[in-house]
């Protein structure tokens, strides 16, 4: 697999270009999104996301794969997640090609959409609550996890849209938040599934009270 996958472009590992969203509802940041109740409320990721829109705007490369990176996993970290034979095995994928395309490709390919008009961001939740923004990915991951915990998707769209760039599998884990991406295209049978982006436009997210990370859907 390792040198097919190689091949794969930077949307096949780690985005679902036009994937899925919602129409969003909240207030832009500076006019009434809620403040941020802790490190574990999932709107830290529409804050941060709508950070990295203003720095691809400026077209500056550095602060946006900074922004990317920091929710990168390690060896250790997919091992405590997923249990040590599927973390190992999602980390093959993982560090090998996941972590890598990210890096080479992910920040001009977003600051290229937003140039685009891809300038929103929002942050959803994925789970048996939410089918409409539910991948067979997201399941995989969710249903591979040890312990079960919340995890999110966040969509980089243009305003009004329902459909935008997905990047899938954020999720709270020992006090900061991390992105598993598309690690579900690496986990042992029977595990691994397929991920789709079907569906209408989703429900708008809850409030941050019916959206608390940690929690199981």
């Amino acid at each position: 697999m390792g040198g097919l996958a190689l091949k794969l472009g930077l949307g096949a590992l780690l985005l679902g270009a036009m994937a899925p969203g919602c129409t969003r509802t909240e207030s832009a940041p500076d006019s009434g999104m809620p403040p941020i109740k802790g490190p574990d409320d999932p709107w830290n990721l529409d804050y941060d996301f709508t950070d990295l829109i203003a720095d691809a705007k400026r077209k500056d490369t550095e602060a946006v794969l900074k922004r990317l990176e920091k929710y990168l996993l390690t060896r250790e970290e997919l091992i405590e997640l997923f249990g040590p034979e599927a973390g190992e095995a999602a980390w093959a994928g993982y560090g090998g090609e996941i972590a890598p395309k990210l890096r080479a490709e992910a920040a001009k390919f977003i600051i290229d959409r937003v140039a685009e008009g891809y300038t929103e961001a929002y942050a959803g939740m994925a789970g048996p609550a939410y089918p409409q923004r539910t991948t067979r990915g997201d399941k995989a991951m969710l249903e591979a996890l040890v312990h079960k915990q919340a995890i999110y998707s966040v969509w980089i769209r243009k305003p009004g849209d329902a459909l935008g760039l997905r990047l899938n599998g954020f999720l709270f884990h020992k006090g900061r938040w991390r992105a598993l991406f598309k690690t579900y295209d690496f986990l042992p049978a029977p595990v691994a599934a397929e991920g789709t982006d079907g569906g209408a436009a989703e429900a708008p997210k809850a409030g941050a009270t019916d959206a608390t990370p940690g929690a199981a859907d």
